[in-house]
């Protein structure tokens, strides 16, 4: 429906007639035919005024849809997935700050086995690193996959 169908029929509801309508909004009854033919729009402040007086919000005065049904459909869903989605992203922040620190105190423990020690870092070190920043890779591959199958939903 329409906003000129809309507001006929939430009039028509109320019983109220174009004039009382009308009287209630201080525009003239014309002003009301037009809206209800569809030749002319109230503004956005006499729209307001006219949900309130029909006692509708703004969306259901203006919906070409059942809000209630739209709300039904997407509403919820749309904040799952948002929820969803942020809870994803977080979780890959953290996941890449993790490889970010590993890759630093790898980076901390070569320079003070070369410098301070005249050393090479121990061959278990290396492995153990690369084990951890591998997997957390893999962690973060699979976010990422996951945040994709969200985006085409």
């Amino acid at each position: 429906m329409e906003l000129s169908e809309n507001i006929k029929k939430l009039r028509e509801e109320k019983k109220f007639t174009q004039q009382q309508l009308a009287d209630r909004l201080y525009v003239s009854r014309q002003t009301v035919c037009r809206w209800e033919n569809g030749s002319r729009c109230p503004d956005l402040i006499t729209a307001k005024q006219l949900a309130t007086e029909l006692n509708v919000s703004l969306d259901e005065l203006i919906s070409d849809e059942d809000v209630k049904d739209y709300q039904k459909n997407y509403g919820i869903w749309k904040s799952e997935k948002v929820r969803s989605r942020k809870k994803l992203q977080e979780l890959q922040k953290k996941t890449l700050s993790f490889i970010e620190i590993i890759g630093a105190l790898f980076l901390t423990a070569t320079i003070f086995f070369r410098v301070q020690m005249h050393q090479k870092v121990p061959e278990w070190c290396t492995i153990v690193c690369l084990c951890v920043v591998l997997g957390a890779v893999v962690l973060n591959l699979v976010i990422s996959r996951k945040l994709r199958k969200i985006e085409d939903l």
